[in-house]
């Protein structure tokens, strides 16, 4: 874990940009809950951003520029493959009969946003078995990775990967271990730590709409990232120089597109019955997929305020297990239903539904999204903010769009072609120049723990602890930067203590609180801590601790220094829980 300790926290910020300047490519890697992709281009045009030119799944009627987040595993649980391939494969092994032992892992990202991830982590295949969900993010890189340096030698002759800048996208509301998972996954999927740049989503979309010409200068904008798994807000201000400030920290919530596919799954189960649904999964898993494939076509061109009945195509085997499954007729079912007319059979493998049923399956994860932007937006600081910028794979849905619309009338709301690719483009373009971001809110309060002179004028007496020869106020939250101050790029903020023991520990707290007194104050939670031995040889009285936080990056950086032995510690989270 020595990288770990050297990069994560700690690494001086000019190594990282020299790194960059060095490069002769920046690829980035799209690593989203529903869809996976790559891009990358070269020093010389950086603007020019090449992608796969399109994945095909099943029977060809789903084209995608980027290919399903799924892994597939042998029965001996080694990889097998990646993303359609994956999902195909399943699907004819199940057709045969010879799937048993094989799994396939689906939409597993969002793991991650759980504040508490581990290392023991753990991720479901598609018949609720368990597996490292650590192997399995390393495992979809590692294919990431090889194919796109396949596809960099059709472009160039004499490539190696020390010419590659590596970036991977987070949302930028997941957690700081969130973070740190990812890194490690990379690492152990075989890109060097000293190449590799995490990038938050909305703020590679808002370089994407700069780098596309869209005139923002003076402008203050939020920009609406809508992915499958969750909605990433950030809002920014273009500066006079080209660079963007962050004005606002990131929010959002699990608001993405994969739940409008659970309502579409509900109301399917309901429909045909759990028990039929079940048996299409395990028994004709080719049918399966083709079938929440011809739905994504759907949810991909329904419109806001369509009127029209939406038609899907259900499988044949589907209606037959139905009606062994449930002993009734397709059509005395639905007629039982809640729906009345709104849903009917048209021919042998068609089933309709009125537009009403499609738009309450929008309904709710809209709303949230729609709900918190418009909070966002009611803020003092936030009432100049004229336009909305929608990105996302989810973005590209014309009822998505025509929401948004809808709600905000009074801004002008700006969705780049291809939508889906503006995070994935712009962070190669962020790779090619990590100084475009000028400037981050902080998300949160930081600081640490520290004792402190106690004042029985303002500190509670169950606080107070006689130390050394007087009387000081335990569990102080000594604070280094205030939830939403604005922050510049690479900035550091220091403090410096005195050690008491051989052996110092640093506890780095959080909070949501812009101004906590104590660390055990409500709302505050332990990051993690930093531990530096001392020098045995000298007073402790006399040496210094100086604890730096290096602010504004896309990750965290914090460490400790002794400054009389120059030992320096970085902040590790510990993930093995």
């Amino acid at each position: 874990m020595d990288w770990l300790k050297q990069w994560i926290f700690g690494r001086p910020a000019d190594k990282t940009n020299a790194v960059g300047n060095q490069c002769l490519i920046v690829a980035a890697f799209d690593f989203g809950t529903t869809y996976s992709g790559y891009a990358f281009s070269f020093k010389d045009s950086p603007n020019d951003v090449k992608t796969n030119k399109g994945w095909t799944a099943g029977s060809g009627q789903l084209i995608s520029l980027k290919t399903s987040t799924s892994v597939l595993l042998k029965q001996n649980s080694e990889f097998d493959s990646f993303g359609f391939d994956a999902e195909d494969k399943y699907s004819s092994l199940a057709g045969a009969g010879k799937h048993h032992g094989w799994r396939l892992f689906r939409r597993f990202k969002m793991v991650l946003h759980n504040q508490r991830i581990s290392r023991s982590a753990t991720v479901e295949d598609l018949e609720g078995k368990t597996f490292p969900a650590k192997q399995i993010f390393t495992m979809s890189l590692k294919y990431l990775r090889k194919h796109l340096l396949d596809a960099l030698s059709l472009h160039t002759i004499g490539t190696r990967e020390t010419d590659i800048r590596y970036i991977i996208t987070v949302p930028a509301i997941w957690g700081i271990a969130a973070k740190q998972f990812m890194r490690e996954a990379a690492v152990e999927a075989g890109i060097d730590v000293e190449r590799l740049k995490l990038a938050l989503e909305p703020e590679a979309a808002a370089v994407c709409c700069e780098a596309l010409g869209h005139t923002l200068v003076g402008q203050k904008f939020m920009v609406v990232d809508l992915g499958g798994g969750t909605a990433d807000i950030s809002v920014h201000e273009k500066q006079s120089n080209g660079s963007l400030k962050n004005i606002h920290g990131p929010s959002g919530g699990p608001w993405g597109g994969i739940y409008v596919d659970e309502n579409f799954m509900a109301f399917m189960t309901e429909v045909f019955g759990t028990m039929a649904i079940n048996a299409l999964q395990s028994k004709d898993m080719y049918d399966y997929f083709d079938m929440i494939r011809d739905f994504e076509v759907k949810k991909r061109k329904f419109q806001f305020d369509s009127k029209t009945d939406i038609t899907f195509r259900i499988p044949v085997v589907l209606k037959e297990m139905s009606v062994e499954q449930c002993h009734q007729s397709l059509p005395d079912r639905l007629s039982s239903l809640k729906y009345g007319g709104k849903v009917f059979l048209r021919g042998q493998d068609k089933l309709c539904i009125n537009s009403s049923i499609m738009q309450s399956w929008f309904t709710d994860t809209v709303s949230k999204t729609v709900i918190h932007i418009s909070s966002v937006l009611k803020e003092q600081r936030m009432k100049d903010v004229g336009l909305i910028v929608l990105v996302g794979g989810f973005a590209d849905s014309p009822y998505v769009q025509q929401r948004i619309r809808q709600e905000f009338p009074e801004k002008q709301l700006i969705v780049p072609g291809e939508a889906g690719l503006a995070v994935l483009k712009g962070a190669v373009m962020f790779g090619h120049k990590p100084d475009i971001i000028s400037s981050r809110v902080m998300d949160y309060t930081y600081g640490v723990k520290v004792n402190t002179i106690y004042d029985e004028k303002k500190h509670p007496a169950e606080k107070k602890v006689y130390e050394d020869g007087k009387w000081e106020v335990k569990d102080a939250f000594m604070i280094f930067v205030r939830l939403n101050e604005e922050v510049q790029v690479d900035s550091k903020v220091t403090h410096f203590c005195t050690p008491r023991d051989e052996h110092s520990e640093i506890k780095i707290y959080r909070t949501k609180d812009r101004d906590p007194a104590f660390t055990t104050d409500p709302g505050c939670e332990q990051l993690g801590l930093i531990e530096i031995v001392n020098n045995r040889d000298s007073p402790l009285k006399e040496q210094t601790i100086k604890i730096t936080f290096m602010f504004g990056d896309t990750e965290l950086h914090i460490f400790c220094e002794n400054v009389m032995t120059g030992k320096v510690k970085t902040l590790t989270l510990d993930l093995s829980g």
